[in-house]
């Protein structure tokens, strides 16, 4: 994965909300739902305002401390993790231009890895919620070929 490239949450098809710096995720199209600790909250939001990997990357390297490499390596997996299921993509032609941070200072947290949690058990359940059959104005607007 390039580490300037930018992604973008596959909304309609995922919903999430973040309570208390946990953010929880729905994947409409596959019924899975997904729990967020707050280092993988705080890189989901950064991923829905447009931020860069590389800058993403950078701000956590600077709030956290960890070896550079390891902080890199870890966020480049919990994206592809993303990607895996499909509840982010690649924006294409981008999103608005950040510098990364450079500044690195003494006396933050240590780094530990994201963590991106998959539930499948209440995959029927949502599967079969009426929400999946309407149009892109949303409920209660039922798509053509359903009604």
């Amino acid at each position: 994965m390039d580490k300037s490239m930018y992604f973008k949450i596959n909304s309609p098809k995922v919903i999430h909300e973040t309570i208390d710096g946990e953010t929880v995720i729905v994947n409409l199209d596959s019924g899975n739902y997904y729990s967020l600790d707050s280092l993988g909250a705080d890189i989901w939001d950064a991923i829905g305002k447009g931020i860069p990997v590389d800058y993403i990357i950078g701000d956590i390297s600077c709030r956290y401390n960890g070896e550079r490499e390891e902080v890199d390596r870890t966020i480049r997996q919990f994206i592809d993790e993303l990607l895996q299921e499909a509840l982010i993509s690649p924006l294409e032609g981008g999103g608005d231009r950040h510098e990364p941070p450079t500044e690195i200072a003494d006396g933050h947290p240590p780094f530990k890895a994201p963590t991106l949690q998959k539930y499948s058990d209440m995959q029927d359940l949502l599967l079969l919620d009426p929400i999946h059959e309407v149009d892109d104005t949303g409920w209660p607007n039922i798509k053509a070929e359903n009604a």
